[in-house]
C-alpha cells in the first residue's frame, strides 16, 4: 500500500480489507461503471500510477467538479487507488450521482482499442463485487449501472439503446459490450460469482495483513501451500508483498497465490 496526498495505492487484497474495515454513513444504492479513454494504456508506464490520478483530478477540476470526480480508480496492473471520499457522491453522470460509487477503469476499451489485460479484468470483477456485497446490493441493472446507459444533457436513462448524447464508457468491448443487455449476459455472472464467497460477517475480522519484503533473488509464486502446486508467476528480490495468512512455511500473498516464507522477511 502506497499513499501520496488523498491517493491510496493498493492490491485487491488491501482494498478488500480496507472496505471491510470502513464504514460509509451516506445510502448506497448503485455502483457506476467508467473507463477513462484519455488516458489510455499507453500512457501508462507500470508506475505512474499517482501522476495519473494527479492529472485528473486537476482536469476535474478545471471542468468543475471540485475534486478527483471518482471514487475508485483500477489499473492496467490490477492495482486499485482511492481518490474521493467515499462520504461524498462522485460527480460522473449527471443526475445520477446521489448514492452512487463511482469505479473509474483506466483504459480505452472502445473496440479497437486497448485490450484489457487479465489482471485489470479480475480486478474489476472483484471490486463491483466487493461493493455489492458492502453495501447490500443485489447485482442487477438498476445497482450496477454504465455511464452509457445515462444521456449526457439530461440524465434520461435508456440503457444505451441510442448512440446519440451518450458517452462509451466503459467501452463499447467493456466485457462484450457496453449496453444492458451486454452487461447482463457477460459481466453480471462473474459478479454474481465471485460475491458466493465474500459474506463475511462484519464482526469476523479478515486474515491480518503483514508486509513482507522477497528475500531471494527469484521467488516462485504457486497456487497453493506446497511445491506441488503450480508456479503461476514470480517475484525479485526486495519486492514487496502483503502476508494475507500463513500455512506452515507458506504464505498467501493474494487470492490462489502462495510463496514460501523462508524467503520472506517482515518488514
Amino acid at each position: 500500500m502506497q499513499t501520496q496526498g488523498k491517493f491510496i495505492l493498493m492490491n485487491i487484497d488491501e482494498f478488500q480489507q480496507f472496505l471491510h474495515t470502513t464504514i460509509v454513513t451516506r445510502k448506497i444504492t448503485h455502483i457506476q461503471n467508467h473507463h477513462t479513454l484519455i488516458p489510455s494504456y499507453r500512457n501508462f508506464n507500470g508506475s505512474n500510477h499517482f501522476e495519473k490520478m494527479k492529472a485528473m483530478e486537476a482536469d476535474h477540476i478545471a471542468r468543475g467538479f471540485g475534486g478527483i470526480a471518482q471514487h475508485i480508480t483500477t489499473f492496467h496492473d490490477g492495482t486499485i487507488c482511492l481518490g474521493r471520499n467515499m462520504e461524498s457522491k462522485p460527480t460522473c453522470i449527471h443526475l445520477a450521482n446521489t448514492g452512487g460509487i463511482c469505479i473509474e477503469n483506466f483504459g480505452n476499451f472502445d473496440i479497437g482499442h486497448d485490450n484489457m489485460t487479465n489482471e485489470q479484468n479480475k480486478t474489476i470483477i472483484k471490486v463491483n463485487a466487493l461493493l455489492c456485497s458492502k453495501f447490500n446490493l443485489t447485482p442487477n441493472t438498476q445497482t450496477i449501472v454504465y455511464h452509457h446507459w445515462f444521456r449526457m444533457s439530461n440524465g434520461f436513462r435508456d440503457g444505451g439503446k441510442n448512440d446519440d448524447d451518450h458517452k462509451t464508457c466503459p467501452g463499447t468491448a467493456f466485457f462484450g459490450g457496453n449496453t444492458e443487455n451486454d452487461f447482463t449476459n457477460n459481466l453480471l455472472p462473474l459478479i454474481i460469482q465471485e460475491m458466493a464467497p465474500l459474506n463475511v460477517p462484519a464482526n469476523q475480522p479478515l486474515p491480518a495483513i503483514q508486509i513482507g519484503v522477497v528475500q531471494a533473488l527469484i521467488l516462485n509464486v504457486r497456487t497453493g501451500p506446497g511445491t506441488t502446486f503450480p508456479v503461476i508467476s514470480k517475484l525479485k528480490e526486495n519486492d514487496s508483498v502483503s502476508i494475507l495468512e500463513s500455512n506452515g512455511e507458506w504464505d498467501r500473498i493474494g487470492t490462489n497465490q502462495w510463496v514460501n516464507s523462508n524467503y520472506v522477511a517482515l518488514r
